[in-house]
């Protein structure tokens, strides 16, 4: 099927220091009259859907949504002095401002969304039926704008509190802005989620517009964080209510499915490339996306992704201009060291399949621990995988790119010497054998050297939220006296890893963004009914998860599954991390439930954040260009910034 890619440019901000126009002036060809005919108004369309490569798959996703919180931390690449020196999203620390390039990006990005919207909005409904436009495709193309300018007021009211509400097109810039209150964006937001739900169709012809199904997931999503409001209470129950009965309907509807096997969410099957039999059959490798890998974007249940491609015309048609600037760069981001050959292990050189790890940001030891919970059916390392969700998450285990007839006494041994003497058999390691192996559990010195390949273990302390390790690894950066998982290597998460790119130092990727799928909607539906009290509802949602996430061995095992009396709003949390880990939403789950919440969270599990995490960081800073650029009455920063 065609996908949604190309685009025009309908509005502009302007950028730097200058006034961020929150009211978009029309800026290219394509006038109020054109928007008003058939095409227009699908050009018009489409322009908005553009902008969601400016945040989902950038740094910026990153960065917003889930450094700084129980579950991800900043790498060794995003540290003061380093090489991209924004470490406050992780440390909160007082560096942290509305000067930050990530912070005006997100905010500049969503209100373009909005303009564009706005535009479709204001002039599509005059467009006549007839011709090439019927009036199911003219109400998909007002549903999907009221569907998209939704989704970008939700991400603003969540990221920066009251902001500016646009909701017409207009044809001139104007200097003046005013925050309007939460309780308002919101309504607008239900508004236009209720509009979408009316005008979508179930399916679409073309994947990768929205449809009916990622309407209803959004409004669910909405009530639920509405729901927590310290403003709402009134309405409390009544959009818990609304959450749960939104979800279990789209679950039950029949249109979406759960994927039978987790890790085909993200990753195709690694196989031998002489005769295709799987090399990986417990999926511990990299994320194979080629073809013959079984991989596929397109599944029942994806409710919308944001979509990418790698054909340069499709590019040059947007509003990037190249395929760089508009490609999804995240694949880089999530990435541990693994290509310092000869150090942190023999035979593993930079390579398209393993990708380029930039290192922005790691997983914190609290996460694994999570993860370990379920993991395994018995004692680490003596039993069978229980819970597949970790290895469709992480990468822990490296296949040798390059052959080394010295083993792992080569050079890089020495580093070890007088802690774990000979760490290795020292055995050649060839082409295609294990390289580097992250297990999840520790092992004594006699078994590393036992095997010819580097093995990196988890900190050893009993405690994963302790700083006992330094800082998660700083023994490791600084004098690599421990094979730890650290500041530079640790399991990679896979789950954007693209090895269809051109080469090992492509930066453009092109694979899907999942923004909204049917895993999500169980976890809404249980959050919400617990807000009911309802935690047997809570417990069959999640249940239905684990049904899926288990090994053949493990469907159903009572182990796996969890009772009415477990079920808190930590322990959803918890079970967020090992469905949802490194989805682009960690930091709005934390502060859905409150400031309060997210501060006793992030301080109790994340101690590189412990130190600075206030209330006040359950919002962002609003931009400072945006605060320089209105004139009239002042545009409010938010508080603590």
């Amino acid at each position: 099927m065609r996908r949604i890619i190309s685009g025009v440019v309908l509005a502009l901000t302007v950028a730097g220091g200058a006034c961020v126009d929150l009211e978009e002036k029309l800026v290219s060809n394509l006038s109020s009259e054109y928007v008003k005919t058939a095409a227009g108004l699908n050009d018009a369309t489409n322009a908005i859907y553009t902008r969601l490569r400016g945040y989902y798959g950038r740094e910026q996703m990153m960065a917003m949504s889930d450094m700084g919180t129980d579950a991800i931390t900043n790498g060794d690449q995003v540290v003061a002095g380093g090489a991209q020196p924004w470490v406050y999203f992780a440390d909160y620390n007082t560096q942290f401002n509305g000067s930050d390039a990530r912070v005006g990006a997100t905010w500049n990005n969503f209100y373009i969304m909005v303009a564009n919207a706005n535009v479709v909005l204001t002039y599509g409904p005059a467009v006549p039926v007839g011709g090439v436009l019927t009036q199911a495709d003219k109400d998909s193309r007002l549903g999907e704008s009221h569907f998209l300018r939704a989704l970008a007021h939700f991400e603003l009211v969540r990221f920066f509190g009251d902001i500016t509400l646009n909701l017409e097109a207009t044809s001139g810039i104007t200097t003046e802005a005013a925050r309007a209150p939460e309780s308002e964006v919101y309504e607008s937001i239900i508004s236009d989620l209720e509009a979408a739900i009316q005008l979508l169709p179930v399916n679409q012809a073309q994947w990768g517009r929205a449809r009916r199904g990622a309407a209803e997931h959004l409004l669910a999503k909405v009530y639920l964080t509405r729901a927590y409001r310290p403003w709402n209470a009134a309405n409390k129950n009544a959009d818990f209510q609304q959450a749960q009965d939104l979800a279990t309907t789209l679950i039950n509807s029949g249109t979406y499915s759960l994927v039978p096997v987790y890790a085909d969410l993200f990753c195709g099957q690694v196989r031998d490339s002489v005769n295709l039999r799987q090399k990986d059959p417990l999926r511990q490798g990299y994320c194979n996306t080629v073809s013959g890998s079984n991989f596929s974007e397109q599944n029942n249940e994806i409710l919308f992704s944001v979509q990418y491609t790698r054909t340069a015309a499709d590019y040059l048609a947007a509003w990037c201009g190249n395929n760089t600037d508009c490609a999804n760069y995240i694949h880089l981001t999530y990435l541990a060291r693994y290509d310092n050959d000869n150090v942190i292990g023999v035979g593993l050189g930079r390579d398209l399949n393993n990708g380029r790890p930039f290192r922005r940001v790691r997983t914190t030891p609290y996460a694994f621990s999570v993860f370990d919970q379920t993991r395994w059916s018995g004692v680490p390392g003596q039993s069978d995988i229980m819970d597949t969700r970790f290895d469709g998450t992480f990468q822990t285990l490296w296949f040798a790119t390059g052959n080394n007839a010295n083993g792992n006494t080569a050079a890089g041994n020495a580093v070890w010497t007088g802690v774990c003497p000979n760490c290795t058999s020292g055995a050649p390691i060839a082409i295609g054998d294990t390289a580097l192996w992250m297990p999840g559990y520790q092992v004594s010195d006699a078994f590393r050297q036992s095997k010819k390949f580097s093995i990196y273990v988890p900190c050893p302390e009993a405690d994963p939220t302790s700083a006992n390790c330094g800082d998660f690894g700083t023994q490791q950066k600084t004098n690599k006296t421990r094979r730890i998982y650290g500041w530079e290597t640790g399991p990679s998460v896979k789950k954007y890893q693209d090895n269809t790119r051109a080469d090992a130092f492509d930066q453009a990727g092109g694979k899907d963004v999942i923004l909204m799928r049917l895993g999500e909607t169980y976890l809404i539906a249980a959050e919400a009914a617990l807000g009911l009290g309802n935690t047997g509802l809570a417990a069959q949602m999640i249940n239905a998860l684990r049904a899926r996430a288990a090994s053949a061995n493990y469907k159903n095992d009572p182990r796996m599954m969890v009772s009415s009396g477990q079920i808190t709003l930590d322990f959803i949390m918890d079970e967020r991390i090992r469905e949802l880990h490194a989805e682009g939403m960690r930091w709005q789950d934390l502060v859905r439930p409150g400031t309060q919440f997210f501060v006793d969270r992030v301080s109790r599990t994340n101690p590189e954040a412990r130190a600075n995490v206030q209330g006040f960081h359950a919002l962002r800073p609003i931009p400072q260009a945006q605060i320089n650029g209105v004139t009239g009455n002042p545009y409010p920063q938010n508080p603590g910034y």
